[in-house]
């Protein structure tokens, strides 16, 4: 009795060690399988990143060659940049899924440079009563000019400074749109009780832009930013038709307008057209490539031409009185934001330049001095564009605001 005894304790004793040891093994296994798949997620975005850059240099290269075939222009995507990979004649690598995206920011107006009566005809053109987009341009115009007071209470330097958190006016041109959230009056109209922006301001962000540029794309402006400068609605009619009309020409004319002249011609030659011009001169181009679950979009903000500012930061208003601006007259210096082998102008050169777009990242020690045939590599590149803004996403798409949620849409509507 007592041998069997023994015998049942001792397998009842290996059962159990047998058992703890399989319990602490897959314990292991499952810490080793979630530190691998954080690994390949890793290296499936850094491999993605990659692969993300490399297609917006083809964008940029299949932008570049369009526009030194067509008169140094760029139009609108439908002249060919669209799909670069039809244009190159090559496909994406096995196994990737690439989308390209246009934004031409110079379908938008340059807030910098709009009058007071230019910003009252672009709120009332979107839906904005008379009387209070008089109020709100008042409130923006007093902001960014430094010689002018506004004639609304609430957005005078008194009102600034009596605020919980007394501050001054800008006295220069915007250069965010969280700035929009200071400006007397005007916050009243652009958010909400709770911070968030109304549609309003969502639509007025839509069109203006906080760059400086001579004139906007009228290929691409929207309704609202044609109206705004004086177009009446039979007009706007007139170039909506031609622009579906020659969309649907397979030869023969190209599908947008090549010369501001045709749209006199269509529309009438005292039409106001001194704000627009035919070709695009800022946009966004914007990349996402996807492989199984995994994707990575990247964005960066394209000066096609040299002439391209953006409000620079201001000294001291009490101690430097040149910064003063006038609504006719407004000059907002370039800052020049080089990304990698971007330089501040097209065809110019850079030194010990970088293969990569992105910040962070180091060109290989042998950069410039390979040699290739006997013949040593050049240092230097000739890139055609200007980067002004580059932006990275490897999540998911961000939360809808206040301003996108179906009630606010529908609010919109009405």
């Amino acid at each position: 009795m007592k041998k069997r005894h023994r015998r049942g304790s001792v397998i009842i004793i290996v059962l159990v060690l047998i058992t703890l040891a399989s319990l602490s093994l897959g314990r292991f296994m499952e810490d080793n399988s979630l530190e691998l798949q954080m690994s390949t997620q890793a290296a499936d975005r850094q491999r993605l990143r990659a692969d993300a850059q490399s297609e917006l240099e083809l964008a940029l290269a299949v932008i570049a060659e369009i526009r030194a075939i067509d008169l140094n222009k760029i139009h609108a995507p439908s002249q060919g940049y669209e799909d670069p990979h039809a244009y190159a004649h090559f496909p994406a690598r096995d196994g990737l899924e690439v989308t390209f995206a246009y934004e031409d920011e110079t379908a938008k107006l340059p807030l910098s440079v709009l009058t007071k009566n230019d910003l009252i005809q672009l709120l009332y053109s979107l839906g904005q009563e008379q009387r209070d987009a008089e109020k709100v341009a008042d409130a923006l115009v007093a902001w960014q000019s430094k010689s002018y007071e506004s004639i609304e209470e609430a957005a005078t330097d008194a009102a600034y400074q009596r605020s919980t958190l007394s501050y001054r006016p800008a006295r220069r041109p915007f250069r965010t749109f969280e700035e929009f959230r200071s400006v007397g009056v005007a916050k009243d109209f652009f958010f909400d009780e709770l911070g968030h922006s109304t549609p309003l301001f969502d639509a007025f962000k839509s069109c203006v832009s906080l760059y400086t540029f001579p004139q906007s794309n009228i290929n691409t402006a929207s309704d609202a930013v044609l109206l705004s400068q004086g177009l009446d609605e039979t007009q706007l009619g007139q170039i909506r038709d031609r622009q579906k009309e020659i969309s649907r020409k397979s030869v023969g004319t190209p599908p947008y307008f090549r010369v501001t002249d045709e749209v006199r011609l269509l529309i009438g030659g005292n039409a106001p057209l001194r704000m627009f011009d035919d070709e695009v001169i800022l946009m966004w181009v914007r990349v996402t490539v996807k492989e199984g679950l995994s994707k990575c979009r990247v964005s960066a903000l394209v000066a096609v031409r040299q002439d391209v500012a953006y409000p620079s930061a201001t000294p001291n208003p009490d101690t430097d009185t040149s910064i003063g601006q006038s609504r006719t007259s407004i000059r907002a210096p370039t800052i020049p934001r080089t990304t990698g082998t971007s330089t501040a102008s097209a065809g110019s050169t850079t030194t010990k330049p970088s293969p990569y777009l992105t910040p962070g990242i180091e060109a290989p020690a042998t950069l410039g001095t390979s040699t290739m045939s006997g013949r040593v590599a050049s240092n230097t590149i000739n890139y055609p564009f200007q980067i002004l803004a580059w932006e990275e996403d490897n999540g998911a798409p961000p939360a809808p605001t206040h301003s996108e949620t179906p009630a606010a849409r529908q609010n919109l509507k009405k």
